[in-house]
């Protein structure tokens, strides 16, 4: 193994790994992608409420007739005749008004109660649709200054991945897989010297055994960060 050439290699793939970190760990990237929810969740809220609306303007048209019914019902009996009805008749008729009117207002409270209703829902609607219209603004402004951001390092990415590449060519296949597993792991770097009998990587001491293992084989994988260890 020519651990100069496989160091000189992690060198150049760190610079990569920067990069990309850059991209991924964007605040612009980040907030346009809360944006993303914040404006689904403006949607729901919105669709919610349209139904709501439908239920309550049945809701309102129950209430309605219910009290023109009662107020029509009112009217014949307070324009009846008293002089052609009965005592008994006259006493059900005041009671039946009495019903009516204790109807007419208990619809009248459930229309307040409604409107309330009505009220808090449009107020609901106008709080959803600003923060719809406030994420469409914060996702594109944060997507464009992403992007712009994109545009400027990819080439610098795409240009070191060449690079790169051909340095592959001529490392031992074996340890480049490895290298490419823990890479894909996020592991890194994945190649550490040993340091005061520890690894380079995560300092936990190697064993006797191990450090007797690594000056015969010149190279380790470490037991706890899965690193590979070479001898400096």
């Amino acid at each position: 193994m020519d651990i100069q050439q496989i160091l000189a290699y992690q060198k150049q793939d760190f610079e990569i790994l920067k990069l990309e970190r850059q991209l991924d760990e964007s605040e612009d990237k980040k907030i346009y992608h809360a944006m993303i929810n914040v404006v689904k969740d403006a949607q729901n809220k919105s669709n919610n409420l349209e139904k709501e609306a439908g239920q309550l303007i049945k809701q309102y048209s129950d209430l309605k007739k219910a009290y023109d019914d009662n107020i029509k019902k009112c009217g014949e009996l307070v324009n009846k005749k008293t002089s052609d009805i009965s005592k008994e008749e006259l006493e059900k008729l005041v009671s039946t008004t009495k019903g009516m009117i204790d109807n007419i207002d208990i619809l009248e409270k459930k229309m307040l109660a409604f409107a309330e209703q009505v009220n808090s829902c449009l107020g609901e609607f106008d709080a959803a649709r600003k923060r719809y219209n406030d994420a469409r603004k914060k996702y594109t402004l944060h997507k464009q200054a992403f992007e712009a951001l994109s545009n400027k390092l990819k080439p610098q990415i795409d240009s070191l991945k060449q690079e790169i590449k051909k340095v592959e060519e001529n490392m031992d296949p074996t340890f480049l897989s490895k290298y490419k597993q823990r890479r894909a792991d996020k592991v890194f770097p994945i190649f550490v010297p040993v340091v005061d009998k520890a690894c380079g990587g995560c300092r936990m001491e190697l064993p006797s055994a191990n450090l007797d293992k690594l000056k015969r084989n010149g190279f380790l994988e470490c037991e706890h960060c899965r690193r590979i260890i070479y001898n400096n």
